[in-house]
């Protein structure tokens, strides 16, 4: 397990570097006289689509209540992350769908990118799969490489969540993974 969530973090991180990259490569100087000068904007998030793939940075919000973030792929599958931290200073997290070629699957990621550490302390947290048949997997971790002790979370395949234990979690999240299977299509006769 170890060894494949650092090789995803390593993948997913030269994915973000080469898109990144492929957007320096192709600005020609014609093209740099047509943006403005405030450009690139210094406060827009990193947001990245394409086919079978959505990715997009978010800040967490801090105070009393429960939280929602979530976002849709292929018009099939959303995934939400629902979490409370009631204080702290906000961080950028990120939001990551994605299906199989074949669309035999469907993945949501939700993680702090990059190496930093955080302060920030979950009081809970969920994220739910909607739209899809069954879940096949689900993780939580507490630093980008280690899973949190299963006494911290549950992973419940029939509700197709992950979540965290109440008065067992101990409030140090980077990271959740989920994958599950999609329903079906339906074909006529």
């Amino acid at each position: 397990k170890t060894q494949n969530s650092k090789m995803a973090s390593v993948g997913r991180s030269l994915f973000v570097f080469l898109c990144l990259l492929s957007s320096e490569v192709f600005v020609t100087p014609e093209i740099l006289g047509e943006l403005p000068d405030d450009w690139p904007p210094k406060d827009e998030k990193f947001k990245f689509e394409a086919d079978g793939l959505y990715s997009e940075d978010f800040d967490l919000e801090i105070g009393k209540g429960l939280k929602t973030f979530e976002r849709q792929l292929d018009d099939v599958f959303t995934c939400r992350l629902a979490y409370e931290i009631p204080k702290g200073e906000t961080e950028t997290w990120r939001f990551t769908l994605n299906t199989a070629v074949d669309k035999s699957s469907y993945s949501c990621f939700a993680e702090r990118p990059g190496p930093t550490s955080s302060e920030l302390n979950f009081k809970q947290f969920k994220l739910s799969m909607i739209g899809v048949k069954e879940m096949g997997y689900g993780e939580a971790y507490g630093d980008p490489s280690k899973a949190l002790p299963e006494e911290e979370y549950s992973v419940d395949k029939s509700k197709m969540e992950v979540s965290s234990k109440r008065g067992k979690f101990k409030g140090h999240l980077s990271r959740l993974v989920a994958l599950a299977i999609p329903h079906e299509p339906h074909t006529e006769l």
